[in-house]
């Protein structure tokens, strides 16, 4: 399970609740705390800058649509994405022409109500919600994906690993491109419609671009650890640089770097979030995970006695990018 993803979610929740039981004396400093709370967590301020990146407003925009009325202005938004971006900037536009934040002590004509609990709702449900929606909307997205890309990995490790290490010793070139086959295959059965595309991008192609006939596109990239066929720390370190350039050309605030280990060997990463599966390294405020897929454990656990460590540190796969 992605614990990480799971408290991020309980904590959405909290700060919600939050607001819903602040006073009048503690509502502003309540929007203070979640505000703070988004843009000082970079899994969330990476969601929050996608959707931005995407649905950009002026100060003269949010002025003009930020004071019509709720029926008038929840009509213009074509998406929930949207909304929730024209939601946070519009709040982070009161904080700045306010200069302080409690919105319930002004009368914005969008958020003004009969007394303080009507207002707080207005702010609330027409404001905080999109916004903390659309968190969760990813945060469950994210967290679907770790799933299937995790059950990959038990599948392989305990049930194909030997029937793919055949067909890769057998094999006299294009050798990731057994492993992708092979994920391609499990994504499909497991209702991932579209996991064939590799479509062209300014930065290349990507290993697999699952759903791309949607909006939001799956990345995923591949790459294999084998210093006897010279793919060591270098082939990693190059796989995390396009995983890099194809979130970055598909406006993508997470991207998927699984790694097949044919080696008997740990990869260990001494960075990011690694008390979690999958690891998780956070780079120029978007989410990157790494899968390890180990194919050449041909001992048990109980006879393999102290495994040798790869170690992979952050500074070694971003000192070039």
């Amino acid at each position: 399970m992605n614990y990480a993803n799971h408290n991020l979610r309980t904590n959405l929740q909290e700060w919600k609740s939050r607001l819903y039981k602040a006073s009048y004396q503690q509502f502003g400093q309540q929007l203070k705390h979640l505000f703070n709370n988004i843009d000082n967590s970079p899994q969330l301020f990476g969601v929050i800058s996608e959707i931005i990146s995407k649905f950009p407003y002026t100060d003269g925009e949010l002025e003009e649509k930020g004071n019509q009325r709720r029926g008038n202005r929840n009509s213009f938004f074509d998406s929930e994405a949207e909304q929730a971006s024209f939601s946070y900037q519009l709040v982070k536009y009161y904080f700045k022409s306010l200069n302080n934040y409690n919105l319930h002590n002004y009368t914005i004509p969008a958020i003004y109500g009969r007394d303080f609990e009507a207002t707080k709702d207005n702010i609330v449900e027409d404001f905080i919600s999109p916004i903390l929606n659309h968190l969760h909307d990813r945060l469950d997205k994210s967290s679907a994906t770790i799933f299937l890309l995790e059950k990959y990995k038990k599948r392989t490790e305990w049930f194909t690993r030997q029937e793919l290490n055949k067909a890769y010793k057998s094999a006299n070139n294009n050798y990731e491109q057994i492993f992708e086959d092979n994920l391609r295959l499990f994504l499909f059965d497991q209702g991932i419609d579209y996991p064939f595309s590799t479509p062209l991008s300014s930065s290349g192609r990507a290993d697999i671009v699952g759903e791309i006939e949607t909006d939001d596109p799956l990345i995923v990239e591949i790459k294999i650890f084998d210093r006897e066929k010279h793919y060591g720390k270098d082939r990693i370190k190059k796989g995390f640089s396009q995983i890099v350039k194809y979130a970055n050309d598909y406006h993508k605030d997470a991207g998927y770097l699984v790694i097949f280990n044919m080696e008997n060997v740990e990869l260990n990463f001494k960075f990011g979030d690694n008390k979690n599966f999958p690891t998780a390294f956070v780079f120029n405020g978007k989410t990157f995970y790494f899968i390890v897929i180990n194919c050449d454990r041909e001992e048990s656990a109980s006879k393999i006695g102290t495994l040798k460590e790869v170690t992979i540190t952050a500074e070694e796969l971003t000192n070039d990018i």
